[in-house]
């Protein structure tokens, strides 16, 4: 009888120990192969990288911009992914071209604070309608290379007629133009309406960040001498690469 009783008060003391081992098999089950946990990389297709390194030129080519296009579907996960192969690839060929995919996805993640920026030079101008009528427009003197205007295909001698929902007036259509692209955020898009010559356009911009730099017109009177859009670009993604080297030396060696 006292041998009964011991044994099931063993039995009861061993329940949760059971329970619990039970439980931490079915979690590892879930958490498993088969399902995806939370710090898992996205997975590279096959040949990808290889492509980067090959002898024909095209290939190289449309290799970079199909792993571009791969990373831009998870910024977070194939950032890291091409950091470690842009650190640890051989080939002088595979380390340029996924140096330049993740430089471009860095620059694609960063934060964009600040107002929008166009990257234009403007003067007032007008133009006749369809109907003899004289409208007020502005007129494009200057587009900066790299910036926003630059790459939406703007060129000097544009006549801009409006922007999205906006209609120039008689007053200052240059001002209200500035006025409109400040209330915008960088990566914002406008869609432009565009005189060129006897055509009309209408272009899509994705705005930039406008440089600090600017505000020294304001306050000096001075134009300044302001970085190109690619340099400022390459200068954010080197300081980048400085904090990743750092984290990688103060990261504990597995």
């Amino acid at each position: 009888m006292k041998t009964n009783c011991f044994k099931r008060k063993a039995l009861l003391a061993c329940l949760p120990i059971i329970i619990v081992a039970i439980g931490g098999e079915i979690f590892a089950q879930v958490e498993g192969p088969d399902r995806p946990g939370k710090d898992e990389l996205p997975e590279l297709p096959e040949g990808m990288i290889e492509s980067l390194g090959h002898e024909d030129f095209k290939k190289r080519h449309a290799g970079q911009r199909e792993l571009l296009m791969w990373g831009k579907e998870d910024l977070q996960g194939s950032i890291k992914v091409l950091y470690r192969i842009y650190r640890q690839a051989d080939n002088p060929e595979v380390r340029l071209r996924s140096r330049e995919v993740l430089k471009a996805l860095v620059i694609l993640k960063q934060p964009l604070p600040g107002q929008g920026y166009l990257g234009i030079q403007m003067d007032t101008a007008r133009w006749k309608d369809e109907e003899g009528m004289l409208r007020p427009a502005v007129l494009i003197t200057e587009v900066r290379k790299g910036t926003a205007a630059d790459l939406a295909k703007l060129k000097a001698d544009d006549l801009i007629t409006g922007l999205d929902d906006v209609q120039f007036d008689d007053l200052a259509p240059t001002r209200r133009l500035a006025d409109y692209i400040k209330s915008k955020g960088p990566g914002d898009k406008i869609i432009l309406k565009v005189k060129r010559g006897k055509e009309h356009l209408e272009l899509t911009a994705s705005l930039r960040r406008r440089p600090a730099a600017l505000d020294e017109i304001v306050q000096w009177g001075v134009l300044p001498v302001l970085p190109q859009e690619t340099e400022m670009d390459e200068d954010y993604f080197q300081e980048w690469l400085k904090k990743q080297r750092k984290k990688d030396r103060n990261s504990p060696k597995g």
